[in-house]
């Protein structure tokens, strides 16, 4: 641990001392923040009035992981909050005190909390409509894509403390471009005020009401407030720069009072920018606590180096170089015309270095995007190589996952009331899962001999002819059978069961086995959680017609983002025996650092550009803008710069030895690979000679 954090720690912590801790990853703020938090707990403060707040569930699970060491004793138990989770309990507990002032029409009922499964499935109903009659017609999005961009919107006007009515304006306000954007614009508030009345209507609450009934009501009763500051008398606070302005706010609020509080930041950070949060706001926290201990960046200085030329190549820093030369952070360059010959040629110099002495762990490559390509085709070559990896990502779908997809074709055919005739295709997909171990092509004849989409039934497989079931092989045909018979059984119950059950009688009875693989294990436990939430959930929406089970189908088909977006494998946690394969956002936000760094596809636009989000806007909506301001090229090309250097420069701090820098010049699609950040680090190498 750095010295200063130290002396923090030894340090007389006298009645009402507020310390904030300034300094990049790495240097020791975590373990200072657990060193404090073991101190109050061996001096006989009870766990019960210690706030400990935290950025995401990634570090509420490494705190976990941290204080698990700890001997807490019978009145240790300390809860490590997300604002989020910590402003959904307190909603839930003080609910008949604030419902009836934050506008809910029925005060009296007990709230029902969405998930963002359920708020996007929700959102696309009640504007199924809408899009029928033409809203949003001419923008180049998917309907998925519609419903997440509103959903950003009101949780942005949450996040940042103004009214859910200042949306639409703000946004039209910026604009500078074609006039027919703004009438996008309106119909999105329509959509969002839209969302918002059914909610209040029906008592539901997605995370932008959570926040703004908590953050805008029960905050401001000063009965809430008393019992808040009597129970949490003392504060810990971590990456407080990846944290959205109200939890700021929250932060700010409670320094006067409490009887001690240790907040870290790094005024240098703030990755999720598009998520809400400002980085802006640890200045502010600051200023308001009473004693300030700034850390310096560790590191090699020719990794920092390397992150300040690529930062003037960028017009993001200025003045004199420091120590250290940017060319000697850089382990090698690999270069190829295709993107597959890129991946491979990466995966042969990570099995070099393997063999050299590196263990797997110290390796991380870190892509814009992890897309299916990308995954495939680095799985492939990882795998030709006999090498573990993991590919971890903060953010999933469960349609992209074979055995979620299977489930849910499989449910189709079980339920032939919702109407749903799922094509041969996915039954041959299913029956791959299904009938492991099966190779692909016997799963697809047989799907194609044996299943009638008209009827969406499976077919007698002793019916077939016997050149067929030759082709086919009998083992094969036998678990054809089972399945078969399993669905015809099943579908003989008086009532169908609730979907999640289904979903644990098919894996119980169907699918498990000792050909079961541990990841889709993983991805079946999601999918019942996620299937059961709905369960729950779904009667509580205010909407009628279709079976539950048809409407959770419907929903995860449509490709909603999962509302466990955390995987099961996290990056700090990964083991020693395993590369790291991570989006560049999954990586920085984790903590961790390893010996070498890959970064993958640096001639690609995705370390550049932000998501098109083209019906919302986290600056504009952010609450730093100035609301008459207007978003103009310079304004774009600057934030973009800005961002860029950002990531840059958390990576070189998360590096300890080198970066290998690897590039194609063709993308996927045959397009050519040009962007600000490969421009970047060349003018950087040149100019200094490398």
């Amino acid at each position: 641990m750095h010295p200063d954090l130290e002396r923090v720690l030894a340090g007389d912590w006298e009645s009402g001392l507020t310390c904030f801790i300034e300094g990049p990853v790495g240097a020791g703020k975590r373990a200072a923040l657990g060193g404090r938090l073991q101190s109050l707990l061996a001096s006989g403060v009870p766990g019960y009035s210690i706030l400990v707040l935290l950025p995401d569930r990634s570090a509420r699970e490494q705190y976990q992981a941290l204080i698990s060491r700890f001997d807490l004793g019978p009145f240790g138990a300390v809860e490590l909050n997300t604002y989020y989770s910590l402003a959904g309990r307190l909603v839930r507990l003080f609910w008949p005190l604030v419902a009836a002032e934050a506008g809910f029409a029925f005060p009296q009922r007990p709230p029902v909390f969405l998930t963002y499964e359920t708020a996007q499935y929700l959102m696309g109903e009640l504007i199924a409509s809408l899009l029928a009659q033409g809203y949003f017609e001419g923008l180049v999005l998917r309907r998925q894509q519609i419903l997440s961009q509103l959903l950003d919107n009101l949780n942005k006007a949450a996040v940042n403390g103004y009214p859910l009515s200042q949306v639409g304006e703000r946004l039209k306000q910026a604009w500078t471009g074609e006039e027919n954007r703004l009438r996008y614009y309106e119909q999105a508030q329509h959509c969002i005020e839209l969302f918002r009345g059914h909610c209040l209507q029906h008592g539901l609450l997605d995370l932008s009401l959570v926040v703004e009934v908590f953050h805008r009501h029960l905050v401001e009763k000063p009965q809430f407030w008393q019992y808040f500051v009597q129970r949490y008398r003392h504060l810990l606070v971590d990456q407080v720069e990846e944290m959205v302005p109200v939890a700021q706010d929250l932060v700010e609020r409670l320094l006067p009072g409490c009887d001690s509080a240790l907040v870290a930041g790094d005024c240098r950070g703030g990755f999720r920018v598009f998520m809400g949060v400002e980085p802006g706001g640890v200045e502010r926290l600051q200023e308001a606590c009473r004693r300030v201990v700034q850390v310096a960046e560790e590191g090699g200085d020719d990794l920092r180096a390397f992150a300040r030329g690529v930062g003037q190549a960028l017009g993001q820093e200025a003045g004199e170089p420091g120590p250290g030369r940017l060319s000697r952070a850089v382990a090698g360059l690999i270069q190829e015309r295709h993107r597959s010959a890129m991946i491979e040629k990466v995966a042969g110099q990570i099995l070099d270095l393997v063999q050299g002495g590196v263990a797997p762990g110290q390796i991380a490559v870190v892509v814009p995007h992890a897309d299916g390509v990308l995954r495939f085709v680095l799985g492939e070559a990882f795998r030709a190589a006999q090498l573990p990896f993991a590919v971890v990502r903060r953010y999933e779908s469960l349609r992209e996952e074979q055995v979620a997809r299977a489930c849910l074709t499989l449910a189709m055919l079980a339920h032939p009331a919702w109407g749903m005739r799922p094509p041969t295709f996915d039954v041959a997909e299913a029956l791959g899962v299904a009938l492991r171990p099966v190779d692909p092509l016997r799963a697809a004849l047989s799907a194609r001999l044996l299943y009638d989409p008209d009827t969406a039934r499976l077919g007698d497989a002793q019916l077939l002819k016997s050149e067929d079931r030759a082709r086919v092989g009998a083992g094969v045909l036998g678990k054809c059978a089972r399945v078969r018979n399993w669905l015809e059984t099943y579908g003989q119950l008086e009532e169908p069961a609730p979907i999640d059950q289904f979903l644990r009688r098919l894996f119980g009875e169907v699918l498990s086995g000792p050909e079961l693989q541990p990841e889709d294990a993983a991805v079946y436990s999601k999918l019942i959680a996620s299937a059961t939430w709905f369960r729950q959930v779904g009667p509580g929406l205010g909407l009628a017609g279709k079976a539950l089970g048809q409407c959770y189908a419907e929903m995860v088909l449509s490709g909603v983002v999962a509302a466990q977006y955390l995987t099961g494998l996290d990056v700090e946690a990964a083991p020693e025996s395993m590369v790291l394969v991570a989006p560049v956002y999954t990586y920085l936000l984790s903590g961790h650092r390893a010996r070498f760094q890959f970064w993958l596809d640096i001639g690609s636009l995705r370390w550049w550009e932000p998501p098109q989000q083209l019906l919302t806007h986290p600056q504009v909506l952010a609450r730093r803008w100035n609301p008459v301001r207007r978003w103009t090229l310079e304004a774009d090309l600057e934030e973009r710069n800005q961002t860029l250097y950002r990531l840059v420069r958390g990576l070189a701090l998360r590096c300890q030895e080198g970066i290998y820098l690897c590039a194609s010049e063709l993308e996927s699609n045959g397009q050519l690979q040009e962007s600000p950040l490969l421009e970047a680090v060349q003018q950087a190498l040149q100019e200094e000679g490398g």
